[in-house]
């Protein structure tokens, strides 16, 4: 039997229907792959550009910091700089005032060596006059005459008022301590006191005195002094402006001490 035309068309009809049924659902499906592999795409983008901007923004900001720190740096330079000269400038100034002073000490040493030298000109001066006007008194009256016992009380009182200032160099603590006994045996009133930072001593034991009347004075005490040190001592006219009672001795320690 003959199969008619339109069973024949109706047949080749329902077997394209699934064909298209079918190619429709790959298309859509590739359609749907493509369109997540996009937004895939889209979503790392979208990330890495996220990432790529937050990276800009810490390098944004450490630019930022260098800058700051290189202002304040470049501040910092320019304080220390100008401290710098401050400071040569501070310097410069300070020895221009210590060559000052220096030029001002030595102007009043010699303004005080000066007034020195003329207080003990005026103090001899003062001292040849008082003999001179002792000696017409005691030409237009008759000397009375002394006896040895008067002179030694007079010595006697002499050592009693005698400001007496011992200063010692390189001697033992014993040898000082009978000095000062045999000092006070004999009346002085004897100090130790302790020499100044530029005092200089003599080379040898040395007694002086600054007045002729107490010379008597200094070689009683001289011979005093010999007695203690088993030394010879010297006795000098003091050329410093002290009171006539005053007495310096300058004891020298030696090896045999």
């Amino acid at each position: 039997m003959t199969d008619h035309p339109l069973h024949e068309k109706g047949a080749k009809n329902g077997n394209a229907f699934p064909l298209m049924v079918s190619l429709t659902a790959l298309v859509l499906a590739v359609t749907s792959g493509v369109v997540n592999y996009r937004q895939n795409n889209l979503a790392n983008l979208e990330s890495s550009l996220r990432d790529t901007r937050d990276q800009l923004q810490l390098a944004k900001n450490d630019i930022t910091d260098i800058k700051v720190k290189t202002i304040n740096q470049l501040v910092d330079a320019e304080f220390a700089i100008k401290n710098q000269q401050h400071m040569k400038q501070e310097n410069l100034r300070l020895g221009e005032e210590l060559t000052d002073a220096k030029a001002r000490v030595s102007e009043l040493e010699g303004q005080i060596k000066r007034m020195d030298h003329k207080l003990v000109n005026a103090m001899a001066s003062l001292k040849k006059r008082k003999k001179k006007a002792g000696r017409k008194k005691s030409i237009q009256k008759k000397p009375a005459k002394t006896k040895p016992v008067a002179a030694h009380a007079s010595l006697s009182d002499m050592i009693a008022s005698t400001d007496l200032d011992v200063y010692t160099r390189k001697i033992p603590a014993s040898v000082q301590q009978s000095i000062g006994k045999v000092m006070n045996k004999d009346g002085y009133k004897v100090k130790f006191p302790e020499p100044s930072a530029s005092m200089s001593f003599s080379d040898t034991t040395t007694v002086f005195y600054y007045d002729a009347d107490y010379k008597a004075v200094a070689k009683q005490l001289a011979t005093s002094l010999a007695t203690v040190i088993h030394e010879h001592v010297s006795i000098r006219k003091g050329a410093s402006p002290y009171p006539k009672n005053k007495i310096i001795a300058h004891i020298i320690g030696t090896k045999s001490h």
